[in-house]
């Protein structure tokens, strides 16, 4: 390959006749080469998402693709109930070759003009410690630190949990405790009565019925939900995976749908007792019944407007299934 500029690239939005290039250019970026799960993971996240699919762009040079940045569709209501569309930053890849042009910089920036255009209210995203000065000095906006709460399973668990700070594995350990989460809400009857219990105040995803079918739904990811009633969904519930983290099972904790603290709490203690796990973990902006604070952990949220401005920090009430794995 001769000498390339920035000048020499073609940059558009993605189009399903990529795929064959995106994917094996994902996969080599983000260290996926061996995983079997990922491209049907891509799928369900970008194309069954209920919300919409994923907008992307392309970076091209010779019709071959150099280059790739993906925005996750999400919906919010604010504190008075009104939706707010936005978008996620998520998936974005450069060949070796072709790094050191700005690629990265240029298909984000396409993206953000083109959502703006289209009316997409923000952006956001939790960019780790290497990622977030480049969304920094593109216009986003670190808003907190997101909290996080555990609940140890006792004094040998407490050790294991401080003794595990790697990251976790990615797809979850089968469990067979509560219900295969998957099946019970693919009826909208059983989410419904669950929803009930969902957060009413606050910055928070738009929580629907087709929402909960589709989070739960990928296989790999063994997600159960335990009913605090069996057989009445009405009476609340937690969803949760087991997943391991170093030495440890930790179940995370994705929603607490319960009626008040008390029953949060005693779901997250049997949960933890029925399967054995060492530590439930979740976060603390949205319902944490029985998760005490872990100081200076957890993600940093950052958002950018789009064509509507982000809520103020102490709005946003989320859960760990509104950040974790996307």
């Amino acid at each position: 390959m001769g000498r390339v500029s920035a000048g020499d690239l073609v940059v558009r939005r993605a189009e399903p006749v990529d795929d064959p290039q995106v994917i094996p250019l994902l996969r080599a970026a983000l260290g996926k080469p061996d995983d079997p799960h990922y491209e049907a993971f891509l799928d369900w996240k970008h194309r069954q998402n209920p919300f919409g699919g994923s907008p992307a762009w392309v970076a091209l040079h010779d019709d071959q693709v150099v280059g790739y940045r993906t925005f996750l569709r999400w919906r919010f209501l604010d504190d008075g109930g009104r939706p707010v569309t936005a978008v996620r930053a998520v998936d974005t890849a450069t060949l070796p070759d072709y790094q050191g042009l700005g690629i990265f910089r240029t298909l984000t920036l396409r993206g953000v003009a083109d959502l703006t255009l289209a009316g997409d209210g923000i952006v956001f995203n939790t960019p780790n410690d290497k990622s977030r000065p480049g969304y920094l000095k593109m216009g986003w906006s670190v808003v907190r630190r997101l909290p996080v709460g555990v609940l140890p399973a006792g004094p040998r668990a407490l050790l294991r949990m401080a003794s595990s700070r790697v990251a976790s594995s990615i797809w979850s350990d089968p469990c067979a405790v509560g219900l295969d989460a998957a099946e019970a809400l693919a009826d909208p009857s059983v989410a419904r009565a669950l929803l009930v219990h969902a957060p009413a105040k606050g910055f928070r995803t738009d929580r629907t019925p087709e929402y909960l079918a589709w989070r739960t739904s990928f296989a790999p990811l063994h997600y159960r939900l335990l009913l605090a009633s069996e057989g009445d969904p009405e009476e609340g519930g937690i969803i949760f995976r087991l997943r391991n983290r170093g030495a440890s099972t930790e179940a995370a904790v994705i929603e607490q749908l319960v009626p008040d603290r008390l029953t949060g709490a005693r779901l997250i203690a049997r949960m933890l007792k029925a399967t054995g796990a060492d530590y439930a973990i979740g976060l603390r902006t949205g319902p944490s019944a029985g998760l005490v604070p872990l100081p200076g952990q957890g993600p940093q949220l950052t958002t950018r407007p789009l064509a509507a401005s982000p809520p103020p920090a102490a709005s946003w009430t989320l859960t760990l299934g509104d950040i974790e794995l996307f």
